[in-house]
């Protein structure tokens, strides 16, 4: 994949492979694409403009409808033409970029009996970049605070549309319960599961094919619809699902340990330093490499300030009583 190095926001539009990891979550742990972009961090603002234009439209699956490969060349034809001549006369249209990933998507998707149709762009996609944290008002004045390299997405109107919205990487949620003439409902999906609730407050985090849910107030209901399992999470309750393992786990946490990402802080209690590595790599995009294996499941207790990478580096340090450093895009533990 070395020649995908020099690619531009309008290259990896035209390719298929990304698009199609795009347009499929559910293949991202395992794609190549996955491990492409974690091993070129440099690339990862041009990936994600790709990624947002993509994800702008809307598709659904259905027949090929007499007549579609012709007007669909018409269109790429037309699109093509209009951005020749705007380029002439030197006047670029805000819309340039959006109808250029459209026919080139619709061209792409094209596959034997069946189409991905393009609809008209119906969802709002919000992403968060590496180490920053974001608060979004969804169209019923709910609110959602992302964490770092996360990204959701919902429809604008609620009035028309279920109250739903995607996550990839880690969200709290504050669900405000509905008003006359909104679907009651309201639905957060991940790649692997459900979570509907009333009116409540609670962190999700999918990552990797799992799901975490940390339950603050009220109640909600976790699903697994692929394995037909379910809970209804209290307040307290942390429930883990991996599709490895095909079961929901549930303990009772300390809430303030699940949501101290939104101080721009990392608390913990017990946890090992191997899963605390993880946690920062998907907050940071750095590798941490732990070179004594020893040191992997050793459990700790503390604070890290997320906003202040040095400091961050001499508590670890401190904690695990070991040399850590930052060459590049690792840290190193030794």
């Amino acid at each position: 994949m070395e020649k995908y190095a020099e690619y531009e926001t309008e290259d990896f539009l035209q390719d298929e492979s990304f698009v199609e990891w795009v347009l499929n979550p559910e293949t991202k742990a395992r794609h190549p694409w996955t491990a492409w972009i974690k091993a070129n961090p440099a690339k990862k603002d041009t990936v994600q403009q790709a990624i947002n234009i993509i994800r702008s439209f809307n598709f659904k699956q259905e027949p090929v409808p007499a007549g579609f490969y012709t007007e669909l060349i018409k269109r790429i034809d037309t699109t093509i033409h209009r951005e020749e001549e705007e380029r002439l006369l030197n006047t670029p249209s805000p819309f340039k970029k959006m109808w250029r990933a459209a026919a080139i998507i619709g061209g792409l998707l094209i596959g034997g009996a069946a189409v991905y149709v393009l609809m008209q762009p119906s969802r709002t996609a919000i992403s968060t970049p590496y180490a920053a944290i974001k608060t979004v008002v969804l169209p019923d004045s709910s609110e959602v605070v992302l964490n770092a390299n996360s990204d959701i997405r919902f429809y604008p109107d609620w009035k028309t549309h279920a109250r739903k919205v995607w996550v990839d990487g880690e969200a709290f949620f504050k669900v405000r319960p509905a008003r006359g003439g909104e679907a009651a409902p309201f639905t957060v999906y991940t790649s692997e599961a459900e979570i509907e609730v009333l009116g409540t407050e609670f962190n999700v985090k999918s990552i990797d094919h799992s799901t975490a849910v940390m339950l603050r107030s009220g109640k909600v209901n976790f699903r697994i619809p692929g394995k037909r399992a379910a809970t209804v999470m209290r307040p307290a309750d942390y429930c883990y699902y991996n599709s490895s393992q095909g079961g929901i786990t549930t303990r009772t946490v300390n809430p303030a340990l699940y949501t101290s990402w939104m101080e721009h802080k990392y608390r913990f209690q017990e946890t090992p330093a191997r899963e605390i590595c993880q946690t920062l790599k998907a907050y940071f995009g750095y590798d941490f490499v732990i070179k004594r294996p020893e040191l992997e499941e050793q459990r700790i207790s503390g604070t890290l300030e997320l906003q202040d990478e040095r400091l961050l580096i001499n508590v670890l340090a401190d904690l695990l009583d070991a040399t850590v450093t930052r060459n590049g895009e690792e840290v190193i533990i030794e």
